[in-house]
């Protein structure tokens, strides 16, 4: 998958520091992340559920059901204990989601060349494509908000 945005660790803050906080906050699962369901509204300390492979632990945001219009994302924390960041991607929903925006705006550009463009679809694309990418970022803001706080939760105890 494309990881799209790489996040340094804040401050002063190393590899193993965010690995415990993470694993500490997470709920183990054992089955890739992209296509299991990322809601539970059961009240629980942890913040996300978690998948160790041999190379990097992912993790996602545990969602309330009020929140299922975000599209999921997937963190990637790199086992190597010199690693200064993770990584955020999309899950696979989201993903093929994503890419059928983008051929939708593609081909409204086409139109747009051509001369040929009905004004419904293309200003139906574009609000889909703002909606999308704006929950997109508040579901970024949200995840690297979760990320931050379980490493502070972490060293206060």
């Amino acid at each position: 998958m494309l990881y799209f945005k790489t996040v340094p660790f804040p401050g002063d803050v190393k590899q193993p520091e965010v690995e415990k906080a993470l694993r500490k906050y997470a709920l183990k699962k054992t089955s890739s992340l992209d296509f299991k369901s990322s809601t539970m509204n059961v009240g629980t300390d942890k913040i996300f559920f978690g998948l160790e492979d041999k190379t990097s632990l992912k993790f996602t945001r545990i969602k309330t059901s009020f929140e299922f219009m975000l599209p999921k994302l997937i963190i990637s924390l790199p086992k190597d204990q010199m690693a200064t960041a993770y990584k955020i991607r999309l899950s696979a929903i989201p993903f093929a989601v994503c890419l059928f925006i983008s051929f939708c705006i593609f081909t409204v550009i086409l139109g747009l060349l051509n001369g040929k463009t009905d004004a419904e679809a293309t200003i139906f694309i574009l609000v889909l494509a703002i909606l999308f990418f704006s929950l997109l970022k508040l579901e970024l803001k949200l995840s690297q908000l979760r990320v931050l706080k379980s490493i502070k939760k972490d060293k206060d105890q």
